[in-house]
Parts: C-alpha cells; sequence; structure tokens
C-alpha cells in the first residue's frame, strides 16, 4: 500500500480548497466526530456532519478566492500540523471587494495509514 505523505496531503487539502473541489476536500477530513473548526470570530464547528455542510456553503460561494503560502509544517509519525499564511479575497454585502490576510493552523492525524484533517484554526491578522 502507498502511503502518501503528509506534505502531500496538506497541499492536496490545499489545493482543493483553493479550487473550492468539494468531493475530495470532504475525503481529506476525519469522519470523526472530534473534527472541529475555529472560525475568526471564535465560533466553533464540529462533528463531520456540521464541518461539511459549512464547507459545502463557502464553498458554494463564487466570489471569494484565495491564495496560499506555508509558513511552518511538521509531523510525527502519527500527526502532523501546519502554519499556512492565506490571502483571502471576497465581496461584503454590499459587492465591494475586500482582501483580508489569515493565518491558518491544520492538524492532521494518521488514521488507517491515511492522513485525515482533525482540527482547522482560523486566526485574522
Amino acid at each position: 500500500m502507498n502511503i502518501e505523505s503528509f506534505h502531500t496531503v496538506l497541499i492536496k487539502h490545499l489545493d482543493l480548497m483553493q479550487n473550492k473541489d468539494i468531493i475530495p476536500f470532504l475525503q481529506t477530513i476525519s469522519e470523526q466526530e472530534d473534527i472541529s473548526v475555529i472560525m475568526p470570530n471564535g465560533r466553533l464547528i464540529s462533528g463531520y456532519k456540521d464541518v461539511a455542510e459549512f464547507n459545502k456553503d463557502w464553498f458554494a460561494d463564487s466570489d471569494w478566492s484565495l491564495s496560499y503560502q506555508i509558513i511552518k509544517e511538521e509531523c510525527t509519525d502519527e500527526m502532523g500540523y501546519a502554519v499556512v499564511e492565506i490571502e483571502y479575497k471576497d465581496v461584503d454585502q454590499n459587492g465591494n471587494p475586500y482582501d483580508k490576510i489569515y493565518y491558518l493552523t491544520l492538524i492532521f492525524k494518521k488514521n488507517n495509514e491515511k492522513w485525515l484533517l482533525v482540527h482547522d484554526q482560523n486566526t485574522f491578522t
């Protein structure tokens, strides 16, 4: 069995997010109830169902785009994490464009020889 490296899965996850490719994106996140996302405003989204629903809605919005740069990544045999700088572009409720820079911290856990996202933390700069 060919196991993808943590780095390969990290890049895949980020590229799928950037391309709003929801079905394969959801295959990179844990289906366990321990998955969590913390939004920049502190809102906690937890459990696969709620995290998947949030991402489906977000990916369906055609107004936003993002680019990323990996700042740091480390992994052990069982867990890996990355700090990623995100440049996010969107439009507000009035149709005015805006840009934000924020940090995204991603934690992946190896489960049955597959790296899956278990935590996603968003922090505005």
